[in-house]
């Protein structure tokens, strides 16, 4: 039996080598960049609680002598006419012509109605002269009014 076992190939022992997964490097990856935000929130905290002097205000240095800009003449201002001015003396003439027109419309309405009631008075008036009551003459019964067919 002996011999059996030396003749038989004699079998490898697997090694043992560990998985390669992707979530793995991406939890390293996410883990690497939280450390790195922790380490920067603490440092800006750090750099908060030490308090920084403000200087002095430039008032109180003594101010530069400057110089002095050359002097230009004097800009004569230019007279404007705005469109909007020269818009709003048309539309005050236009106005005023219209209200012209008006009231010549109103006075000549005025005159043809007063001519108007003068013309029906009179008419009236003209009326009741001819309106006196006359008495009809008698009918004559001897020849009797027969309507024609």
């Amino acid at each position: 039996m002996g011999s059996r076992k030396s003749k038989k190939k004699q079998v490898k022992v697997t090694s043992l080598k560990p998985f390669k997964l992707r979530t793995e490097q991406r939890g390293k990856v996410k883990e690497e960049e939280f450390a790195k935000k922790l380490q920067e929130i603490t440092m800006v905290e750090e750099k908060m609680r030490i308090p920084i002097a403000q200087g002095l205000p430039w008032t109180t240095d003594e101010p530069e002598c400057l110089v002095k800009p050359h002097v230009k003449d004097i800009t004569i201002p230019v007279d404007l006419t705005l469109h909007s001015d020269v818009r709003a003396v048309e539309r005050a003439e236009f106005d005023q012509q219209v209200a012209v027109k008006m009231s010549f419309i109103e006075q000549y309405k005025m005159e043809r109605e007063k001519e108007q009631k003068l013309a029906e008075e009179e008419e009236i008036r003209r009326l009741r002269k001819e309106l006196v009551p006359k008495a009809q003459p008698m009918p004559y019964f001897d020849r009797p009014f027969i309507p024609r067919r």
